[in-house]
C-alpha cells in the first residue's frame, strides 16, 4: 500500500470519528427516540465504519486476521451502549456488557502500542514479530484497567490495591516471558 492511500484511509477515518464525535455531542443523537430515523441510520453506519477504518489497516499491517474485528466490534458496541444505555436502567447485565466491551476497547489501543515497543526494543527476530505477546500484553493491561474500575466502583481502590494488581499482573507476564518457546503452560 502507497504511503498516499495510507494517508487517505488515515483521513478518512479521523473524518469519520469527527462525525461520530459532532453526532453525537453536537447533535445529540441519543435523544432522538425514533430508532431508524436517518439521522440514526447514518450515525449507526459511521460508527462500525470509524473503528474499521482505524483498525483494519493495523490489523493488516500487524498480520492479525481477527483484531479488526475484535476492535471494530468492541469500539462499535461501546460507542452504542455509551449512546442509547441508559446507566440507570442496565442494571447487572448492562455492567457486565460494559465491562467486556471496555476490556476489549482498552486491548485494542494496548495491542499496536505494544507491538510497536516490542519491534524497536526487542533484539531477537522471532521476538519482535511475536503477535502473541503483544495480545496478552494487551490483555494484562485491559484486566487491570477493567479490574481498577470494578475496584472503584466497590470503593476499595486505593494507591496499594492498585500497585498489587499491578506486580500481579507482572507476575503473570514475566512467567510467560520465561517460558521456552513452543513450550505448553500448565
Amino acid at each position: 500500500m502507497s504511503k498516499r492511500m495510507i494517508a487517505l484511509l488515515w483521513a478518512t477515518s479521523l473524518a469519520a470519528w469527527a462525525d461520530v464525535a459532532y453526532m453525537l455531542f453536537a447533535l445529540n443523537i441519543g435523544a432522538l427516540a425514533e430508532p431508524l430515523h436517518p439521522l440514526r441510520l447514518v450515525y449507526y453506519t459511521l460508527v462500525v465504519a470509524a473503528p474499521a477504518l482505524t483498525f483494519f489497516p493495523v490489523a493488516r499491517l500487524i498480520g492479525l486476521r481477527t483484531f479488526g474485528w475484535e476492535a471494530t466490534g468492541c469500539w462499535a458496541g461501546l460507542v452504542l451502549m455509551l449512546t442509547f444505555v441508559s446507566p440507570d436502567v442496565a442494571g447487572l447485565p448492562g455492567y457486565l456488557a460494559f465491562t467486556a466491551l471496555l476490556f476489549g476497547v482498552v486491548a485494542s489501543i494496548c495491542l499496536p502500542v505494544g507491538y510497536a515497543i516490542g519491534f524497536k526494543l526487542l533484539t531477537l527476530r522471532v521476538h519482535r514479530r511475536d503477535t502473541g505477546r503483544a495480545r496478552r500484553e494487551a490483555y494484562l493491561a485491559a484486566l487491570f484497567v477493567v479490574l481498577s474500575a470494578a475496584m472503584n466502583m466497590g470503593g476499595f481502590l486505593n494507591a496499594l490495591n492498585a500497585m498489587l494488581l499491578a506486580l500481579i499482573l507482572a507476575l503473570i507476564e514475566s512467567f510467560a516471558l520465561a517460558r521456552k518457546p513452543g513450550e505448553q503452560a500448565l
